[in-house]
């Protein structure tokens, strides 16, 4: 009985011991881990100058060290472009097959905010501190998605060529507009407002369309001879002197006939005479620095130029043979440096 009792025990104990084993949990296996999700390829892209016109600056973002744009240079994203009055600069971004063509108007200041490619797509973000920009893209091989910002509105553009947006700094004055063809989509940051501009409309900060806006927006001639580049001031002298209804020629009045080169050696003898008088005679002082209450310069006359004064009175020889009429002429002391080291002869 007592060796029966013993392996009973025994057996019993062997039970509750398979039984504890069996009831705890066994040891937990390493989690397998997840494959994480693979990183957008990120392909950087830089805006490309490819005109230039008149005082136009670039440097990064925070940084006061403005240079002026040239021709070919290329600029990264987190680049200040910065043009002042009666000046633009063309930016191609990207060098890929969608067309991506950025204006920024005069007196405005942007940022390219981004610039990078995808496998599939293209990315452009423009910010707009104050002033105007104009812009067209070309659908290519990439899926393009460019975004405009300002401080009260946003466009985003689809499929688009000829588009821009204007902010007036400091104020809630925005305009959105499309010019050729596409669609561009136009939200008011304030009001949270969506419109969609079609060819030839635009919105305001109302956020009405063209139509509703038409009474408002009118073209007026104005005569700014002094703003006007040289071909346009010859342009307005031909063509819009008054006379057209009553001069025999149809308004088309000479007033400088310099196709023969004894007309040019003569010009050329009045223009020397009329640039020393102007040539600074004693050491150049710099004058002192003026702190600017706007960055992109104060509004002044004309295109900022020295004008020269040319004077053709009625004894000279071009006005005498015909090749002038007399009078004062004033031009642009670039323009006429320009002109005497082409044409003049010494």
């Amino acid at each position: 009985m007592t060796r029966i009792a013993l392996l009973g025990i025994v057996l019993v104990l062997a039970t509750s011991s398979l039984l504890a084993q069996e009831a705890s949990p066994a040891p937990a296996a390493p989690a397998a881990s997840q494959p994480a999700s693979a990183p957008v390829e990120r392909t950087p892209i830089t805006a490309r100058a490819i005109e230039v016109r008149g005082d136009v600056k670039h440097a990064p973002l925070g940084s006061e060290d403005w240079k002026a744009c040239e021709v070919d240079e290329e600029y990264p994203e987190q680049t200040v472009i910065l043009t002042g009055l009666r000046s633009s600069v063309k930016l191609q971004i990207g060098s890929d097959d969608t067309y991506t063509l950025l204006v920024v108007e005069p007196a405005s200041k942007t940022l390219l905010t981004e610039a990078y490619t995808t496998a599939d797509a293209k990315r452009v973000n423009i910010g707009v501190g104050y002033g105007q920009i104009r812009a067209g893209v070309a659908e290519g091989g990439l899926k393009s998605e460019f975004t405009v910002v300002s401080p009260v509105a946003t466009l985003s553009k689809r499929g688009t060529w000829n588009f821009g947006l204007f902010y007036e700094r400091g104020t809630d004055r925005f305009e959105i507009f499309l010019m050729d063809y596409g669609l561009v989509e136009a939200l008011h940051k304030l009001t949270g407002e969506r419109r969609l501009v079609l060819p030839g409309q635009l919105v305001t900060e109302a956020m009405r369309r063209w139509a509703d806006e038409a009474t408002l927006h009118r073209n007026v001639s104005i005569g700014d001879f002094l703003g006007q580049s040289d071909v346009l001031v010859a342009f307005n002298h031909l063509q819009q002197d008054g006379l057209r209804v009553l001069s025999p020629e149809g308004g088309q009045t000479v007033l400088l006939d310099l196709s023969s080169a004894g007309a040019q050696q003569q010009f050329a003898d009045l223009a020397r005479q009329s640039l020393p008088t102007l040539l600074p005679t004693g050491p150049v002082v710099a004058p002192p620095a003026v702190r600017r209450a706007r960055t992109e310069g104060f509004f002044g006359t004309g295109r900022g130029d020295q004008l020269i004064p040319v004077i053709i009175d009625k004894t000279s020889p071009l006005a005498q043979r015909g090749f002038a009429q007399p009078g004062t002429y004033q031009f642009p002391r670039s323009t006429l440096e320009g002109w005497l080291q082409q044409n003049g002869k010494k």
